[in-house]
């Protein structure tokens, strides 16, 4: 019998180490399997993870920080942090989370664009379209069930990281929705054809975000850049409750649909939205970040191993050096109502990154 191949090296690009303070939690794609272990469906090295040492794996929940180990379990997860078995989640904020909720049309979509603010401020993260099934790995696709449960683990881990709560909505993804067969992305001249084609689904989800928006808090709502007929809906589903005087647009800002916003015009999509009867007049808000949070968004991303390609994720965090120049930015846009409210909550950011130094 030929002798098998020796699993290969996994290796994450990070300059990163565990801290003492920070709080590893472990990616769900691992699978303790007898005496093999396996990650994103492949043979790991038992020298890095030991079956042995599932015990200890299962342990990096998230709640313990990583100094509160012994020193050869330290070493492990150490390991486990370098190659991505891991990802670091820094202490506890200090200061009370902001009242932020961030309408995500999926899970990642809150990470990608806004995670430097919501490592620095929390908040809630509400799901909407979060029952998916759809993953470039070949693996995951012939298992759709895990797939769909993977994603949405993947989506508690990246919150876990941030210090953020998720809400999970449960409504079933374009991609596995028959009107949208064809494609799912829409010209911007056709943007109301979402609501047309779904109008049932359309008033379950403006109808379920009346209740997650009730009580004050700044409400975070997607652009809709680049035409994705989930992110529409979520944004409809927004001045819908606007329009019917649930949800005070002096509590809403628009944040840029990423990856989206970096192959098209969110500048041009800012321009195109209209709030009420009248001219909208939406303006850009920069919230700064300290390298810090940086660095904690990109933890927060690294889970998402089923959708997001690495690549993807170092050309969001360029593209917020280049807003931010000569720090680092993710860019909202709001309505002259909310101006107030959202430059505090950039100051603030401000604040932090400057002391941060």
């Amino acid at each position: 019998m030929p002798e098998r191949p020796s699993p290969a090296p996994l290796v994450r690009r990070t300059s990163h180490a565990l801290a003492a303070d920070d709080r590893p939690i472990r990616l769900p794609h691992t699978e303790f399997d007898g005496g093999e272990v396996r990650f994103l469906g492949e043979p790991v090295d038992p020298e890095l993870v030991p079956a042995s040492a599932a015990a200890l794996w299962h342990a990096c929940d998230g709640t313990r920080p990583y100094r509160s180990w012994p020193p050869l379990e330290r070493e492990l997860i150490a390991g486990w942090h370098a190659a991505g078995l891991v990802v670091a989640a820094p202490p506890p904020r200090s200061s009370p989370s902001r009242a932020l909720i961030c309408l995500s049309p999926h899970p990642d979509d809150a990470q990608l664009a806004l995670g430097g603010l919501l490592s620095r401020f929390g908040g809630r993260v509400v799901d909407v379209f979060s029952q998916e099934t759809w993953t470039r790995r070949p693996y995951y696709r012939s298992r759709p069930a895990l797939a769909s449960r993977l994603l949405l683990e993947e989506e508690r881990v990246a919150c876990g990281v941030l210090g953020a709560e998720l809400t999970v909505l449960g409504q079933v993804d374009a991609a596995d929705r028959s009107a949208w067969r064809e494609g799912y992305f829409l010209e911007p001249h056709d943007m109301d054809a979402a609501r047309a084609t779904e109008p049932e689904l359309f008033e379950r989800v403006t109808a379920d975000l009346a209740v997650e928006v009730a009580g004050g808090p700044l409400v975070l709502v997607p652009l809709a850049v680049g035409g994705h007929v989930d992110h529409v809906l979520t944004r409809q589903a927004a001045l819908e409750l606007i329009s019917r005087k649930v949800l005070e647009p002096e509590r809403v800002a628009f944040y840029e649909d990423m990856p989206y916003s970096l192959f098209a015009d969110a500048e041009a999509e800012a321009g195109r939205l209209a709030v009420g009867p009248g001219p909208t007049g939406l303006v850009p808000v920069l919230v700064p970040a300290s390298e810090a949070a940086v660095r904690t968004k990109q933890e927060a991303l690294w889970p998402y191993r089923l959708q997001v390609l690495e690549a993807v994720t170092r050309r969001i965090v360029r593209h917020g050096r280049q807003l931010g120049a000569p720090g680092w930015a993710e860019r909202l846009w709001v309505l002259p109502e909310s101006a107030d409210a959202f430059g505090e909550l950039a100051s603030a950011a401000a604040d932090e990154a400057a002391a941060a130094g």
